[in-house]
């Protein structure tokens, strides 16, 4: 029996692509974990996966809060580490490749933020996200209050996000783009 998806046993949809793996890089986990809204992962994708050259990345800073969530989502299994097969693209991280490598490897889905990563792993058929994906996502099914804030804590700690990316993500959930 294929395991259940966290909506009464179906896989969740990115785009037209159901999704029920996906492999993360760095950068989500950490914008989650400085939002404390990793939890919101386990209610979005039936597994997420976390190459060791990623958890390197997040565990680079072992004083910061991001880090010490992202830990702990590591023990208690929300994040699943794995291993990936070598891989380089011009112009991309460790992580980055890692990542692209397993979702290619397992047929799985990319979290990924970073602009560089994402377009070479459109052209290789991966279906992406990003932070602003899954926190629509997670706002459309209820799981988080209005996205704004959320938005403007992360520009607030560093993030960028570009204008279009927020009208996008604010749009796809019902909230009004500023």
């Amino acid at each position: 029996m294929p395991p259940s998806g966290p909506e009464g046993g179906m896989p969740v949809k990115a785009g037209e692509a159901l999704v029920n793996v996906v492999v993360s890089d760095a950068g989500p986990l950490i914008a989650l974990g400085r939002l404390d809204m990793l939890h919101v992962l386990q209610h979005l994708f039936v597994e997420v996966q976390v190459p060791e050259e990623v958890i390197l990345e997040c565990m680079a800073r072992p004083g910061n809060v991001d880090t010490v969530r992202i830990r702990a989502a590591l023990d208690s299994g929300l994040l699943q580490r794995c291993m990936a097969p070598p891989y380089e693209l011009a112009g991309l991280e460790v992580g980055e490749c890692a990542a692209i490598s397993r979702a290619l490897e397992i047929g799985a889905a990319l979290l990924v933020d970073e602009r560089a990563a994402r377009a070479p792993a459109v052209a290789l058929g991966l279906v992406v996200t990003g932070t602003l994906g899954v926190l629509a996502r997670a706002r459309r099914r209820g799981l988080i209050r209005p996205l704004m804030p959320l938005i403007a804590a992360l520009r607030a700690s560093g993030q960028r996000l570009s204008h279009q990316a927020v009208a996008q993500a604010l749009t796809a959930c019902g909230e009004a783009p500023t």
